[in-house]
């Protein structure tokens, strides 16, 4: 852990100004670009998809209709979504004190700990608040809460809104007491798979200790080697942890919207969804939307770092130009037509009926843009692993080599 996970804690005395400024905050935290709004299902068309709105201009306080799943971020106590219309009136009208929450952590720590999407939020926080509320003296019978999961690169961060529904509490700040309290009741929850992961880890510790005392220090170097071997070989197979994807602007979306558009026109009605297979021109859509993702922000940089990591490999072999060219110039390819496939799949997804109504696209955008991002992301970390593998087995030679020739010094000085 790079760094402690952070809580930042407000609140807000009922007055006509505040009672506004808790609407405006729902409003935003729900709506914001990076607000993951969850897949909601094929064909569900009694939502609308919410415009994305800043508290601080004036369109970022007019009333919503957004009240069904797909139609902004916010989740809460059940599997349902909040009605976020009915979440701003009862903020409007509430006589209580509203306490906002910010949690977060470093995105390296988010991805250790499998922190990265919604669905990991929303397990945790269903989990945790209720003990949380607890401790600021707010039962669960009288505890009302939404929250929202902000996909932002680097700090991927949850806002969460307590208040009570039939106000009790008078005193908005939290004891010194009051507050470590509900720190450690989000911590607890939190870190409960990685205190679980460095208990198996002390375990093989212990037993690695063992062997030492035993005077079996080899054994012992075999075991740590081992773990991390192991480690290692899982990344260079299957990737590691896809971080957080990029934040999908509204013109990113409507220009990914418009080439899934061409694209699902395309596609024939019938027969496997393979890249190979598909014929000319919708390959060549496929692999042309593939290319404008990975040229956007945030991709640019990862993809750059996979033709890097294969250039370095292939230098292992030849130190031509040309060949080292050659080599990051297939690794785009590579990487460009597992992207494409994925466009594919999901535009695929889409049947003919459905592929002007404006709710299935924007699921389906959102939905390509995430699983392009975890393909670029699970490639780059599975090519890093398989460098480092490869570069430790050169090592290994190089240390045999050098072995087998002082052997054979000492044993031509022996004779």
């Amino acid at each position: 852990m790079n760094a402690p996970f952070m809580m930042k804690l407000s609140f807000y005395t009922p007055s006509p100004y505040n009672r506004g400024s808790n609407q405006a905050h729902i409003r935003y935290i729900a709506t914001k670009p990076e607000a993951d709004r969850g897949d909601p299902e094929v064909g569900d068309r009694n939502y609308r998809v919410e415009p994305e709105l800043d508290p601080e201009t004036a369109a970022g306080h007019v009333h919503y209709v957004g009240t069904r799943p797909g139609s902004h971020g916010l989740f809460g106590p059940e599997d349902k979504a909040p009605d976020m219309r009915q979440v701003e009136k009862e903020l409007g009208q509430h006589e209580g004190i509203v306490w906002r929450f910010v949690l977060s952590l470093r995105e390296d720590d988010a991805q250790q700990l499998g922190y990265v999407d919604r669905k990991s939020w929303e397990e945790v926080l269903r989990a945790t608040v209720p003990e949380a509320a607890e401790k600021m003296g707010i039962y669960d019978s009288n505890l009302r809460w939404v929250a929202a999961f902000h996909e932002k690169q680097g700090h991927p961060h949850v806002h969460l809104v307590v208040w009570e529904k039939e106000p009790k509490r008078t005193r908005g700040m939290l004891s010194k007491g009051e507050r470590t309290d509900v720190r450690k009741a989000f911590i607890k929850q939190i870190f409960a798979k990685e205190r679980a992961r460095l208990g198996a880890e002390k375990t093989a510790i212990r037993d690695m200790v063992r062997e030492v005392a035993r005077g079996d220090l080899a054994e012992a170097r075999k075991l740590i080697r081992d773990v991390h071997e192991a480690r290692l070989e899982m990344d260079a197979l299957h990737g590691g942890t896809p971080g957080v994807p990029p934040i999908l602007y509204s013109d990113q979306r409507k220009e990914l919207a418009r080439r899934l558009d061409v694209l699902t026109s395309q596609m024939p009605g019938k027969g496997r969804i393979a890249l190979k297979y598909m014929p000319e021109n919708v390959r060549q859509s496929a692999k042309d939307a593939a290319d404008w993702i990975l040229r956007q922000p945030g991709f640019a940089h990862s993809v750059e770092r996979y033709q890097q990591i294969a250039r370095e490999m292939a230098s292992h072999y030849s130190l031509r130009a040309d060949a080292l060219h050659k080599a990051g110039e297939n690794a785009y390819i590579d990487l460009r037509d597992r992207v494409a496939q994925v466009i594919l799949k999901e535009a695929g997804n889409i049947n003919r009926a459905d592929r002007h109504d404006k709710i299935t696209k924007a699921r389906t955008v959102r939905m390509v843009w995430r699983a392009a991002w975890q393909a670029v992301e699970r490639e780059r970390t599975r090519i890093e692993a398989q460098s480092l593998m490869e570069k430790r087995a050169q090592d290994l030679q190089k240390l045999q080599r050098a072995r087998e020739v002082d052997r054979e010094i000492r044993r031509s000085k022996g004779r």
